[in-house]
């Protein structure tokens, strides 16, 4: 990887958030006891091992912060009041070495995740920023809007609709930005800004952009922002103790309970380690494996399962104390095997002790399995230098050790024995295919010279050349068509399927003479087959005309297109749920007495359903939308209490 260096702005004023910047430094305010907002963007930064790092400050804060930082940074002072931060930007960028530098603002925060999608981005850009389509109300408000075309970034600025979101205060330059930065100063003056930059350089196509949709970050400018910075800070710090390579069930039923025993400990425990807490899993597995022993097998399964759960906290907890080391990850690694080993020998006899199957077969499965759980981390570690290791362990045949041990704990619950032992049988092995597969996949993509490709122009895509030729008046047309043509042919099928009904209601239909029907219920499966059939296009073609008046929509509302997809998306859902359900509840009517669980089932599962997106339109419309509603709030109150008057 190339060299890249980082730039830490800092010489704001921090007006708003005065008093409490009138003897320091906003970026020195804490976000968590012994954590200020500036140690937490620095750890950030090393975490993801930049080169150097320089923060440019007012002079006279210079002092404070190499009191509070040390000597780990280079800090660059800018004279001048009142000057654009592309002032500052370029008092630093003279301290830079790399190819590539990162500008951060020193009032965000930002998850690691999202630092690393910056610099893992294959951007050719001169600038890459990283945009955010889906901001709450209040950021979309006052950050820096995006406008997109043709996938590079158009124009930013303020005062802009966000029609395709905004900015998170995180920058990749390259060092063909330098001259850039000269010509925008000669031309905008001393107060000319980064967005001044980003616009500049997007005339000549030369921004580009990540998309960090769902990263957590956050602009500090109030104390308000700060008291919400201080819960955010927790959650970020939670995901940042998330790794890449996780499996599912350490991802989804793991991770969430182990951070949170982390960061209890991390607050409430400092005397113990993390290498006590690998000492502490290892011990829980030991006790499964006797318990499995002593044929107490849902008890067996949970400790394996608490084992799973404690094997992620001592990783975290060495993350969160900067306390991780070669021996830390030995030792883990030394007592897991043991663990597994031991948990699989115990479960191997216990088939053997119960009869579950033979015992030659328990005791090839036992050999196999204890085979693979070896084979797995041996072919893990020998990967590391060689292959993406979260390609390897991601997906299918999920040989990783938090699925081992779920597996453990179903086979003691469910009294199902042979079924972590076949799969710590199988899957080892269809996990060393995938990594032969990968290998030579590599191997012969760095060979291939010359792509093969169908000739040029396709044919099957004339279509879709020939539509680009057509003004946006041909879209709309066609999906209005397709609307209209679907819902009167719904209304003409409902029509005729009422008019038999209703000559025809009471008589009966054999089947084959197997079972028989009332006309009724077979026209009620009808209704919900044309419901179905022509709702379906309805709602396709109003998708269509929805996803066509977004540009409108975003402008008038001033929300991103992103959230307003989802929302659109979400309308539409409903409709389909109601329209459904109203064919399926006269359908199920007719089920017998004895199946009346069925119809309460269905019930259920439409009433969940529609709840579940209604609060999902809810979360949109308070995320998105709250600061527009508040504001026709006010300005209805207002007009009544000026005609009160």
């Amino acid at each position: 990887m190339d060299r890249v260096d980082a730039i830490v702005l800092a010489a704001g004023q921090g007006s708003r958030l005065r008093p409490y910047t009138e003897s320091t430094a906003k970026a020195l305010l804490e976000i968590a006891p012994g954590v200020t907002i500036m140690d937490f963007i620095l750890s950030q930064l090393r975490s993801v091992e930049v080169d150097d790092i320089i923060i440019a400050t007012r002079p006279e804060l210079a002092e404070k912060f190499k009191e509070s930082l040390g000597d780990g940074v280079k800090i660059v002072t800018v004279d001048g009041d009142g000057l654009g931060n592309l002032h500052t930007l370029r008092a630093a960028v003279g301290e830079v070495d790399g190819d590539k530098f990162l500008v951060c603002m020193s009032d965000h925060i930002f998850e690691r995740s999202l630092l690393r999608k910056l610099l893992e981005a294959d951007s050719d850009g001169v600038i890459t920023l990283c945009l955010d389509r889906d901001p709450p109300w209040e950021k979309a408000e006052e950050g820096l809007k995006v406008v997109l075309s043709g996938g590079r970034v158009k124009r930013v600025g303020k005062k802009l609709p966000p029609i395709s979101g905004i900015d998170t205060g995180l920058f990749l330059f390259s060092r063909k930005a330098l001259s850039m930065i000269d010509e925008v100063i000669r031309d905008k003056g001393a107060e000319s800004s980064i967005a001044d930059l980003v616009n500049y350089a997007a005339k000549a196509g030369k921004v580009a952009y990540v998309d960090t949709t769902g990263k957590l970050w956050m602009d500090i400018d109030t104390p308000e922002d700060l008291v919400k910075a201080r819960k955010l800070y927790w959650r970020i710090v939670r995901r940042d103790m998330v790794k890449p390579t996780d499996g599912p069930v350490s991802k989804y039923l793991n991770r969430p309970i182990s951070t949170r025993i982390s960061l209890f400990l991390y607050r409430r425990l400092d005397w113990l380690t993390a290498n006590h807490v690998s000492v502490l899993s290892f011990l829980t597995a030991l006790l499964s494996a006797f318990l499995f022993l002593i044929a107490s097998l849902p008890l067996a399964g949970v400790f394996a399962q608490v084992a799973s759960i404690l094997d992620g906290v001592d990783g975290e907890l060495a993350r969160l104390r900067r306390e991780e080391s070669a021996w830390g990850g030995f030792l883990d690694t030394v007592l897991d095997r043991f663990a597994d080993i031991a948990l699989i020998t115990a479960i191997g006899l216990s088939t053997i002790k119960l009869s579950v199957m033979p015992v030659d077969v328990a005791l090839m499965l036992t050999a196999l399995a204890a085979f693979g759980i070896v084979l797995v981390s041996y072919i893990t570690k020998l990967s590391a230098t060689r292959l993406d290791v979260h390609r390897l362990r991601s997906g299918f045949p999920w040989a990783t050790r938090d699925v081992r041990l779920f597996l453990i704990m179903l086979g003691g619950l469910l009294n199902a024995l042979w079924l972590p032992l076949i799969f710590c049988a199988v899957a080892p092995v269809l996990f060393a295919f995938k990594a032969l597969t990968l290998y030579e996949k590599d191997f012969h993509r760095s060979m291939r010279r010359i792509e093969a490709r169908p000739p040029y122009p396709q044919i099957k895509r004339l279509k879709k050349f020939m539509e680009a030729k057509h003004p946006l008046k041909r879209k709309v047309k066609t999906s209005l068509t397709e609307l209209l043509s679907n819902g009167i042919k719904l209304a003409i099928a409902l029509a005729l399927i009422r008019f038999i009904a209703y000559a025809l209601g009471e008589a009966e239909v054999s089947f084959f003479g197997v079972f028989s029907a009332s006309v009724s219920q077979v026209l009620s499966l009808l209704n919900l087959l044309a419901i179905i059939y022509f709702g379906y296009g309805m709602l396709q073609s109003l998708k269509t005309l929805l996803e066509l008046a977004s540009n409108r929509f975003v402008v008038m509302l001033g929300i991103t297109g992103t959230a307003y997809r989802k929302a659109a998306m979400d309308i539409v859902y409903l409709l389909g749920i109601l329209m459904i359900w109203s064919a399926v509840s006269p359908l199920i009517s007719y089920t017998p007495e004895e199946l009346s669980i069925l119809r309460t089932l269905v019930g259920v599962v439409f009433l969940v359903a529609f709840a579940l997106i209604f609060y999902d339109v809810a979360k949109i419309f308070r995320r998105n939308l709250k600061g527009l509603w508040d504001r026709m709030i006010d300005q209805i109150s207002e007009a009544i209490t000026k005609r009160l008057q």
